[in-house]
């Protein structure tokens, strides 16, 4: 099977603070992976590195088999693989410009006719669930739920290999997270995609996830399928998730 996220040996640190420790992980390609854990256990430290936000201090990281550099090509290059979904939709919106604006953006780093692009920003906003009109309004005149859409939107128009979606339920009404985590796993299948959800909720890997890495203090503690890691967990800290589970859900 082929690998769409390959970290190997990837150690991060602050200072004289290791935030990430020797950590190795292989997510395969056209799967959901979720990566689990509390907060300040270092999961989104890892995902802002797998994007070219975050430099590592060893080890390496590959997306779909290839590595990037940090110059402004290689990291345009990168963004046509993986695409992010920040939990705050204000991190891909810009609150000074209309949406409309920020989907256009979009046409100018993949050398995309305007024209060309629109015509495919139609069918994904259809596909959304999104009116068009949408595309006049500004990040704060649109509700949490169709501001995090909006996002999805213009990372799919970047048609990335991988999406990558960081607490993608946080902050939204459970009717809504539902809504949302059945319009992730469809566009897994529709598009062949692969699917990276970081949370610390287990409520969502136990649902829509493939496998699961449990990560705490910056390492991984344990991995496998998601139904096998929550039926016979084998870490003491994946146990003790768990045993909190309907406290953090």
């Amino acid at each position: 099977m082929t690998t769409a996220v390959s970290i190997s040996g990837v150690s991060i640190g602050f200072g004289p603070v290791t935030v990430i420790d020797d950590l190795s992980l292989d997510v395969p390609a056209s799967t959901t992976f979720g990566v689990v854990g509390e907060s300040g256990s270092g999961k989104t430290t890892l995902l802002r590195a797998a994007l070219g936000l975050q430099d590592v201090r060893r080890g390496e990281i590959r997306l779909m088999g290839e590595r990037f550099g940090g110059s402004l090509a290689e990291t345009r290059r990168r963004a046509r693989v993986i695409q992010p979904i920040f939990q705050d939709p204000a991190a891909a919106l810009s609150p000074r410009c209309r949406i409309g604006v920020l989907m256009d953006e979009v046409a100018k780093v993949l050398g995309e006719p305007r024209d060309a692009l629109r015509q495919r920003l139609d069918e994904i906003l259809r596909r959304l669930g999104l009116p068009r009109a949408i595309l006049d309004k500004y990040p704060h005149q649109i509700s949490g739920g169709q501001a995090r859409r909006a996002a999805i939107a213009r990372a799919l128009l970047m048609r990335p290999r991988i999406l990558a979606a960081d607490e993608p339920t946080a902050g939204l009404d459970v009717s809504v997270q539902g809504e949302l985590l059945n319009l992730l796993q469809e566009l897994r299948r529709t598009e062949e995609i692969t699917l990276l959800i970081i949370t610390h909720n287990l409520a969502v890997v136990r649902l829509i996830a493939d496998r699961v890495a449990v990560m705490q203090s910056g390492r991984i503690v344990e991995q496998g399928e998601a139904n096998a890691v929550f039926a016979r967990p084998q870490h003491a800290y994946t146990r003790e998730l768990l045993n909190s589970w309907p406290a953090t859900s």
